[in-house]
């Protein structure tokens, strides 16, 4: 009996999402968000769900194989190589789970750390991540919401 109770936690705590209310910024070329929205994650992905007066604006999720904005899905080697082949294929993963970059000195600081290279600019505090390109014009920004 305890194992079926078991099975059947697993299986619905698997598919669960852990939910988190967020601030988000993204811009790249001609996509430029900055709006509230929410952090949803589970063990086989992660979803950035804006919204702008109450409306569902943009959405970006993130899975093991592949990124897909707005319900359009792209390969995730693809998709990064082409926003830079130098950003590790985990990228988004790493902004999102608050993970250092490879192969880039990490900065220790009091909330959190910081990581600097080259026009790449990196930080992560306990309610903040900032991924800002300035080479690339790219900037990635998500803020936990009090």
């Amino acid at each position: 009996m305890k194992y079926i109770l078991l099975i059947i936690t697993l299986l619905f705590s698997a598919c669960s999402y852990k939910t988190t209310p967020v601030i988000v910024a993204f811009k790249k070329d001609k996509l430029a968000i900055n709006d509230q929205g929410f952090l949803k994650e589970n063990s086989f992905s992660k979803k950035i769900e804006v919204y702008n007066v109450g409306q569902l604006v943009f959405v970006l999720t993130v899975n093991s194989n592949n990124i897909c904005i707005d319900n359009k899905c792209y390969d995730k080697k693809l998709f990064i190589h082409k926003l830079n082949p130098k950003y590790p294929i985990d990228l988004f993963d790493l902004i999102i789970s608050k993970k250092p970059l490879p192969n880039i000195k990490i900065n220790k600081t009091k909330n959190g750390f910081f990581q600097k290279e080259d026009g790449l600019l990196y930080v992560v505090t306990k309610n903040k991540v900032l991924f800002k390109d300035k080479s690339n014009k790219f900037l990635f920004l998500l803020k936990n919401q009090k």
